[in-house]
């Protein structure tokens, strides 16, 4: 055996548990550790709020049928990358893919969840690969700032809300309030209980006046008529009483 300390080693300088495999995002036979599963999905979770936002509002404005497709299309690819994920970490726990269906099935899907996100993947190479590579400053702020932030988010929304809904109860009150008080304002005939009739300006309506009419002229023609002969009578009484 040599001791010449000049010598070229002859051990072997890399092993497998101090190499790192290549994590591919949108690879289902990468490996992916405890932070990284939870960097990715909380980055993951980010991106298909966006999306599904975006498309709502392309359905509001653009087109219903369009945003009908692309919820679709957005939906289905939401659910296979969500399985991506769960099986790259159960790979880093060397176990197989096929328990990803795990997630489907009411009761079991929670150990699965439990696995992911709190058991630690293997040490150096397992069936499935190297290890992942160290983890990065930008995995620990995703992985613990995003939980964080929707946290933040869900407690405002829950503040927020129901005073919404309040001030728009307000609003409402105060606005038929507001209309009950303009309808006292103005004449009964600009309401709609005192609206006028718009019969009366039918044919029939005015074939009824004119005939109100008529009947008044009659009244006022016989009552002239009555006035005459009483002036009548009393020319000629008068007449008579003169001396000749």
């Amino acid at each position: 055996m040599s001791t010449n300390p000049y010598q070229t080693p002859e051990g072997q300088l890399t092993t497998d548990d101090l190499a790192y495999g290549e994590v591919k995002f949108f690879s289902p036979s990468s490996r992916i550790n405890r932070l990284r599963y939870w960097a990715h999905s909380g980055l993951f979770s980010l991106a298909a709020l966006v999306l599904l936002a975006i498309i709502g509002a392309i359905s509001v404005f653009v087109s219903t049928t369009l945003g009908i497709v692309l919820g679709v299309v957005a939906y289905i690819g939401i659910i296979v990358f969500s399985f991506i994920l769960i099986i790259q970490r159960l790979h880093d726990l060397n176990k197989t893919g096929w328990m990803s269906l795990l997630a489907i099935i009411p009761l079991a899907n929670i150990y699965l969840i439990v696995l992911l996100i709190f058991f630690k993947g293997t040490e150096g190479r397992n069936n499935f690969g190297l290890q992942t590579p160290p983890n990065k400053t930008w995995h620990w702020i995703a992985a613990l700032g995003i939980p964080a932030f929707v946290m933040v988010l869900g407690i405002v929304a829950a503040v927020a809300l129901p005073a919404y809904q309040a001030y728009v109860g307000a609003a409402q009150g105060f606005e038929s309030s507001y209309d009950a008080q303009d309808s006292d304002a103005y004449p009964s005939e600009y309401t709609e209980e005192g609206a006028i009739d718009d019969s009366a300006y039918s044919e029939e309506g005015v074939e009824e006046s004119s005939s109100y009419e008529s009947a008044d002229e009659s009244v006022d023609a016989q009552a002239d008529e009555s006035v005459d002969e009483v002036e009548a009578e009393v020319i000629e009484s008068t007449e008579a009483e003169t001396p000749q």
